[in-house]
């Protein structure tokens, strides 16, 4: 590939609210908010504020796909003050879907208990509603509308993006073959920029590596399932194969932890605190051969035409050490 220099990487944050139980027993578990988002220790968010504290240290910017349509039950207002935050540390402000938040309105769950959050297998036209009101609900907030997307659960079809590219969205970023691969085998993509029906997809980073039982296994690059070693490995990995891009998952409740999905008891989850320093850290300091990227500065001479083998690997070793780390921590109080 002539004129790569440094591998772009793509740090992405999905922010949302939590349904915390709500279609179970709406009565008794109502969504929450705060918790999830900024996660409070001691007065100080441990989960949003950490992310763009840690950003903000090293210089790095990063795409946050902040969700709009949970404004049916919270109201505009509070993800609206999330944005301006975003922006105000000049990060990368852009729009996150989860269409169970149609099942609510004005503060109640009033359409169905029903647990539906795919943005694939509706009609176009469904999609295309539902898009539009999430996108509106964005631009309500007063920080104009968002060129890039991602769908909750990177849960995503040809019909996803044939809705998508309806509505003026330039980018997405809807694809992990690891967390929630799509039917159509043309979408089964790992890596790379790609032109799906005339948006510019940055599907997640998958690579391949092996369950406790030494079984070969697939992964998406996120900084609560990946380690350190593997971190440095996949990066190291994708500059000498010339990658120039690479696209990585995180959410601002993973650095707290709590004892349950009513988020009690939260204390900062210092394994996924470090793991994010770590990363950040190593780019800045590499940065003859690491950049970061935003999704809205992706445009058509990013997409690359890359085989879609799974060319990241890690050890099994790696893989065995992860998984103890992430075992050890997550029976530390």
């Amino acid at each position: 590939m002539s004129g790569f220099s440094r591998t772009k990487v793509y740090i992405t944050v999905d922010i949302e609210a939590s349904i915390a139980g709500c279609f179970s027993e709406p009565k008794q578990n109502p969504p929450l908010f705060d918790e999830p988002v900024f996660g409070y220790v001691d007065g100080r968010s441990e989960a949003l504020d950490f992310i763009l504290r840690t950003l903000s240290a090293s210089n790095l910017s990063a795409t946050f796909f902040t969700e709009s349509l949970q404004g049916r039950y919270f109201g505009d207002n509070k993800m609206a003050k999330v944005a301006e935050s975003i922006i105000e540390n000049g990060q990368d402000l852009q729009l996150h879907i989860h269409p169970c938040w149609i099942n609510f309105n004005n503060g109640a769950l009033t359409l169905s208990t029903e647990y539906n959050d795919r943005s694939t297998g509706r009609s176009v036209d469904e999609l295309v509603y539902t898009f539009s009101e999430a996108i509106e609900r964005f631009k309500m907030w007063g920080v104009g509308a968002p060129v890039a997307v991602r769908t909750g659960n990177f849960s995503a079809g040809a019909d996803t993006f044939q809705a998508l590219a309806q509505l003026n969205i330039r980018s997405t970023s809807n694809i992990s073959i690891g967390l929630c691969p799509p039917k159509e085998k043309s979408l089964l993509l790992n890596h790379g920029i790609h032109n799906i029906h005339g948006l510019l997809e940055l599907p997640l980073t998958t690579y391949a590596a092996f369950d406790f039982k030494g079984s070969k296994a697939v992964r998406g690059f996120t900084v609560t399932g990946t380690s350190v070693s593997e971190m440095i490995s996949l990066l190291e990995q994708a500059f000498a194969q010339k990658l120039e891009s690479i696209c990585i998952l995180t959410h601002p409740f993973e650095f707290i932890k709590r004892d349950d999905y009513r988020f009690a008891n939260m204390s900062i989850h210092k394994l996924n605190q470090g793991r994010l320093e770590f990363l950040c850290q190593y780019i800045e300091r590499n940065n003859d051969r690491f950049e970061t990227g935003t999704l809205k500065d992706i445009n058509l001479q990013d997409v690359k035409s890359y085989s879609n083998e799974l060319v990241l690997k890690s050890s099994y070793l790696q893989s065995l050490s992860r998984a103890g780390q992430n075992f050890i921590s997550d029976r530390m109080a």
